[in-house]
């Protein structure tokens, strides 16, 4: 699959102005670590350009989903990012969580989600890889990859300054400067900020009005190349972002109490939950409590350090070194029940520390028509996480309590690798990888008390209630200051996990691309992947909630096609994944405190589907594109019982994977023309459209996420000048809409889209 640019897109440094069909079509890619025409690549990819992303408003991963059919994304209920491809991903509250979707800025990886806030500052383009990628870009991409292309130092002194401007009063801001210093050494430095904008507000009349949703972010990078000859080359990118916006609010949608009916909490101004009004059918609509006991906020800082080394031997052989440090530590805390009572404050609050080496040897022998890489990775990763919530009026807990659980984490990932592509005959060219991985993890988790004792209370009252079943009498074991998770009978003393395990696998592909022609290439692709195993981080009340999960194994097979010719391109594949050991969330049954949150493995599941996209450019300033994907997911074997929030079991034989939509398509339209000298007016429109999901596979009404179409619409001139102009609306229907849903507690609330958004955008490129 590919994603053509419009005309007056720019792709892999050609100008603006060159709005050749064909040579607009023949973009260039970096799929397979080296550069190659999108035409020659045996596999389904959406590339989309920074101007591109511009238009359409993309200013976050996602956002991301306006350009790429078949990516969805969700939060979890403490607003961590979650992606999927054709309905591969894995739906964690943890920033530990090993993803299935990869993500990379120039090569560099981003390992998890969180980390990805300050991705597309100042973008060349996107490259959005879909089934395994375990061969050239390692463990946790089973259901695809995102590199994302920053732009590069420019031979000659260039600047550009973007800003717009919304209807809720917010002001984004963006610019560059990029030129030479002396002969061999360039630089580029880029910036960003977004400030302002409440777009949530009260739903109820009593109480204060509260707003939401205002922001506070930027992102800087600097990238630095450093030619001191023909032969060598080093790139150093560093890069920072800091996010300290205001937490987007749940929306409440229902009222389910932990302890059953008529167990809620009562307000004296607003009353209980049971009786709370729902919200109206408004993507604003949102409460909050006004005065919380623990203050809302979110404060997330990153920083990263990267440096490229390529050498090039021979003209043959290049070898090339990626080096990479980055850091992110990360806190919230926001209301997740949804009303002005102050029932449940959820935090989270988080530091990651990575490193990884990638050392690579690139042979490109053209007289033969063999291509070849071969090469090695390393990567350490600490993340220590806490999850401190704050309990005012839940009913199944004393009022007031705090439990703040910690999980420290640990990841030493070694593999080597190889790929080979071998043009055997001028049509025909074979392609092959495989890379031997190795992970080694360490967990350390408990639920402690944190010194005041409630927390030590509580636990101590559950366990005099086990030990009595076993004839033995309380134990003085849970005091303040220590670790009061509930460990095994027949004792029920406090328990702290500690434990060590690895991974290893062998991801392989192998395919054939045939070209009879320059204009068609048909191509056939079989591969294998792994996601990671890894441990549950929750709030453990139990031991029996720490259960490590098992490495998932998906073997994808996909056929596709690519045409390009006189201004029509089209696309298609079809694609079938056999999946092992998917990891979901789950819950596992505890005498006199119910259903509690872990891991497990679903033993057997199945994804098939197809895809279609199209570019067709009809007539001189018209461009028509469109694609769509079909995705079926389905759980063939579920394993051992599963249950829901309640207790009660569930059947997952046969339900769809959370977050899985079956169809899903964009659409866009832009229609340009001389209206002077050198002045060009254009107008378009873009779409979004999801079928009806389910945030959970247990496909339950209570999780389920509607269908929904959303629609954009844009005008505006540009000038040869370098200065375009542009006002848009976005949802321009204002569509009511929801991308996930959460039980969190008391109830069920749901994380809505954006709604009716209009105003104006300035650019100006020197």
């Amino acid at each position: 699959m590919f994603f053509l640019a419009p005309a007056g897109a720019h792709a892999q440094g050609a100008e603006a102005s060159n709005r050749n069909a064909d040579s607009i079509a023949d973009i260039i890619v970096t799929a397979n670590k080296r550069q190659q025409s999108l035409r020659d690549v045996g596999l389904s990819i959406t590339a989309a350009t920074g101007e591109q992303l511009q238009q359409a408003g993309v200013t976050d991963v996602a956002k991301l989903t306006k350009a790429v059919s078949g990516f969805t994304v969700s939060t979890s209920y403490d607003g961590l990012p979650i992606f999927y491809i054709r309905g591969l991903g894995f739906a964690a509250n943890q920033i530990s969580a090993a993803p299935t979707v990869s993500t990379y800025v120039d090569e560099v990886p981003l390992p998890y989600t969180p980390m990805t806030g300050g991705v597309t500052l100042d973008l060349e383009r996107v490259e959005v890889l879909k089934g395994p990628q375990g061969t050239l870009f390692g463990n946790n991409s089973t259901g695809g990859s995102i590199n994302f292309i920053a732009a590069k130092p420019t031979s000659e002194l260039s600047a550009g300054l973007t800003t717009s401007v919304d209807r809720f009063g917010q002001v984004f801001l963006e610019g560059f400067v990029s030129g030479p210093i002396n002969d061999t050494l360039r630089v580029r430095f880029a910036a960003n900020t977004t400030q302002g904008g409440d777009w949530q507000r009260s739903y109820t009349n009593i109480g204060p009005d509260v707003k939401n949703g205002s922001a506070d972010k930027g992102v800087q990078r600097i990238i630095i190349d450093w030619a001191p000859s023909d032969r060598v080359k080093f790139e150093l990118n560093a890069n920072r972002y800091f996010d300290q916006s205001d937490p987007q609010a749940l929306q409440f949608q229902s009222a389910r109490p932990g302890g059953g009916p008529g167990s809620s909490y009562v307000d004296p101004v607003y009353g209980s939950i049971e009786t709370y009004p729902l919200a109206p059918r408004s993507n604003r609509a949102a409460d909050i409590t006004a005065d919380p006991v623990s203050p809302f906020f979110r404060s997330d800082r990153f920083h990263q350090i990267s440096l490229r080394g390529d050498f090039k031997f021979t003209d043959e052989i290049t070898f090339t070194s990626i080096s990479n440090y980055s850091r992110l530590t990360q806190a919230t805390n926001r209301d997740v029940d949804g009303t002005k009572i102050d029932i449940i404050n959820g935090g989270h609050i988080g530091k990651l520390k990575t490193f990884a080496q990638e050392l690579r040897l690139t042979g490109d022998f053209r007289e033969i028509g063999l291509s070849t890489i071969i090469g090695a990775n390393y990567s350490n990763d600490k993340i220590d996480e806490r999850q401190p919530y704050h309990f005012p009026h839940f009913s199944i807990l004393p009022p007031g309590l705090i439990i703040d659980n910690y999980g420290n984490f640990r990841s030493r990932t070694l593999a080597v690798f190889g790929n080979a592509e071998w043009k055997v005959t001028p049509e025909i060219t074979l392609t092959g990888g495989v890379r031997y991985t190795r992970v080694r993890q360490s967990f350390d988790s408990c639920l402690p008390d944190r010194g005041d004792g409630s927390v030590a209370a509580f636990m101590g009252a559950l366990s005099g209630i086990f030990r009595s079943l076993q004839g033995l009498g309380p134990s003085d074991a849970f005091v303040p200051g220590i670790c009061v998770t509930l460990g095994p009978a027949p004792d029920y003393l406090p328990f702290r996990f500690l434990d060590k395990d690895s991974d290893r696998n062998v991801s392989w592909r192998a395919g054939v691309n045939y070209k009879p022609n320059a204009d068609l290439l048909l191509y056939g692709l079989v591969s294998r992947g792994y996601k990671a195993g890894g441990y549950p981080f929750n709030a453990p009340l139990t031991y029996e909630q720490f259960t490590r999960v098992k490495q998932e194994e998906v073997t994808a097979y996909e056929a596709g096609l690519k045409y390009g010719r006189r201004g029509v391109s089209v696309s298609a594949a079809a694609f079938y994944y056999d999946y092992l050991n998917k990891q979901i969330f789950t819950n596992t049954l505890v005498p006199f405190l119910g259903p509690v949150s872990t891991l497990a493995n679903v033993p057997k599941s199945k994804a098939y589907g197809f895809e279609a996209e199209g570019r067709v450019v009809p007539f001189e300033g018209l461009t028509l594109h469109g694609a769509v994907t079909y995705s079926h997911t389905e759980i063939r074997d579920p394993g051992t019982v599963t249950l829901d929030g309640f207790g009660n079991p569930i059947d997952l034989r046969g339900k769809p994977f959370g977050n899985a939509p079956r169809w899903s398509a964009i659409f866009d339209a832009e229609y340009r023309a001389p209206v002077g000298a050198g002045l060009e007016a254009f107008i378009g429109m873009n779409g979004l459209y999801n079928s009806k999901a389910y945030s959970r596979s247990e496909a339950s009404s209570d999780f389920s996420i509607d269908p929904y179409t959303t629609y954009d619409a844009r005008i505006g001139l540009a000038s040869r000048d370098g200065w375009m102009a542009t006002l848009w609306i976005r949802n321009l229907t204002n569509k009511y809409y929801w991308q996930d849903v959460n039980f969190i507690g008391e109830g069920y609330l749901r994380t809505t889209g954006q709604p009716r958004n209009f105003g104006a955008t300035l650019s100006y490129r020197y």
